[in-house]
């Protein structure tokens, strides 16, 4: 781990391998250091980066109340490295971020694989089960139980096509890194269901984008990718088989696959 220095506050992070940069941006109440576990098969052919966003574990500080400010802190985290243009992956909120680095930054992107940002999310007609998660989301946020909200808001996010949930298959460690990091997990939710960036920010966007989806995931969510990727015009859409929302522990080896398969040109041509 190692530690860059903001001008307020700070961001932890970790680097392997070399090569192509490809900076990984954790979702809600995951960490940066799961993803460099899951994910550390591309650093043989490639430079990855993976860190603690701000309000999160080791990074930490207070919850951010903006994208834009997740996204400024990815920027300068890539310049800082002299890791750019560099293929941005997200997943769900971080999938937000990697789409606004798009928008706001583009000279340091090359590619950007988006998976599962729920944009607009509340526009769309959420399902039943969905309303009824939100419902008690609020309650529970409303008597200061931060922690309880956040283990409805993830079961009900990580849920699959069939009902079952991928929060109830993680280790005890990751359920517990979830909850001790409620309250910018919450911020996270908030911010990534709304409408930023918005539909005339997407229309700008020139760097090739990959928005994908899990094979395992609601047909609601699909929706909710394709709906993303109609709104830029340099996007195009992928499944990722025996994948759900938590694309890196339903199926790695797939997500890895995905990944790779989006900067291959990158690599061959030795670009850094």
């Amino acid at each position: 781990m190692e530690i860059f220095n903001l001008e307020e506050g700070h961001l932890a992070y970790w680097a392997a391998g070399s090569g192509a940069p490809v900076l990984f941006i954790h979702g809600v109440a995951t960490l940066g250091e799961l993803w460099a576990a899951d994910l550390a098969p591309l650093a043989s052919e490639c430079r990855i980066i993976a860190y603690d966003r701000r309000g999160y574990a080791r990074s930490g500080g207070d919850p951010v109340r903006s994208i834009s400010i997740h996204t400024a802190d990815a920027a300068s985290l890539l310049e800082f490295l002299e890791a750019h243009p560099a293929v941005i992956v997200g997943t769900s909120a971080g999938a937000a971020i990697a789409v606004d680095l798009a928008v706001r930054r583009p000279e340091l992107v090359r590619v950007v694989v988006a998976h599962e940002f729920p944009w607009r999310f509340t526009r769309h007609r959420p399902a039943s089960s969905q309303i009824v998660a939100l419902a008690k989301i609020g309650a529970f946020a409303l008597l200061r139980r931060k922690a309880d909200a956040t283990e409805v808001l993830l079961r009900s996010a990580y849920s699959y096509g069939d009902g079952s949930s991928a929060w109830d298959a993680f280790p005890e460690e990751w359920r517990q890194i979830a909850r001790r990091n409620a309250r910018p997990a919450l911020a996270d939710f908030l911010n990534s269901i709304r409408s930023y960036p918005s539909a005339t920010d997407l229309a700008s966007v020139e760097v090739p984008v990959l928005c994908t989806y899990g094979a395992r995931s609601p047909k609601s969510m699909a929706r909710l990718v394709r709906l993303l990727a109609a709104a830029i015009p340099t996007a195009r859409t992928q499944q990722i088989e025996g994948a759900g929302h938590a694309a890196p522990f339903d199926a790695a080896g797939n997500f890895v696959r995905v990944i790779a398969d989006s900067f291959t040109p990158v690599v061959e041509t030795g670009a850094a």
